[in-house]
């Protein structure tokens, strides 16, 4: 893979962490304006920083993700196995209207080889089904298909996932 082609993923860092910084700044005055006025409304403006903090974060670490996997696979997408964790992404048609089997059944076919290849290549057998280590991003890539953030951590001799399911009906509703 070119330096060009990496630049956009380390743009793409770059930019997070910046966001990541800008948000904290801006909750660390909101914390403080709360200090002085503890009021519901204040409370509520707080909950909601810290909710878009969260946000920000998972974002950096999706282009963290992306970047590890543009410089050891040369490509956007794929699984990395490191320290007990599974991270990654696919890229998925899902047509509007599919129903949620059939859903599970194209996340199936995209992932489940790879995350089985991982998984063993790590000594572990998985916990789940293929759809339930993924989270949905928001929005679609350049070619109209659906990016889902894979995750999934070791627990003795098993690969369990890392998405919980409040996270992932969080993303689509």
């Amino acid at each position: 893979m070119s330096s060009i082609d990496l630049s956009q993923y380390e743009a793409d860092v770059a930019a997070a962490e910046a966001e990541v910084a800008r948000i904290r700044e801006e909750n660390a005055r909101l914390a403080e304006d709360y200090r002085l006025d503890p009021s519901a409304d204040a409370h509520e403006i707080l909950r909601r920083g810290a909710a878009s903090l969260a946000a920000a974060r998972d974002r950096l670490e999706a282009a963290r993700v992306a970047l590890k996997l543009a410089q050891t696979t040369g490509s956007a997408h794929g699984l990395l196995a490191k320290d007990g964790r599974v991270t990654g992404s696919v890229a998925v048609a899902v047509p509007p209207g599919t129903s949620s089997g059939e859903r599970a059944r194209i996340v199936e076919e995209a992932l489940g080889a790879e995350l089985t290849r991982v998984a063993r290549e790590i000594g572990v057998v998985l916990a789940a089904p293929a759809e339930r280590y993924t989270r949905e991003r928001p929005g679609r890539d350049a070619e109209g298909r659906t990016i889902l953030d894979v995750a999934g951590h070791v627990e003795g001799d098993v690969l369990m996932p890392a998405v919980t399911r409040s996270a992932k009906n969080a993303r689509r509703g």
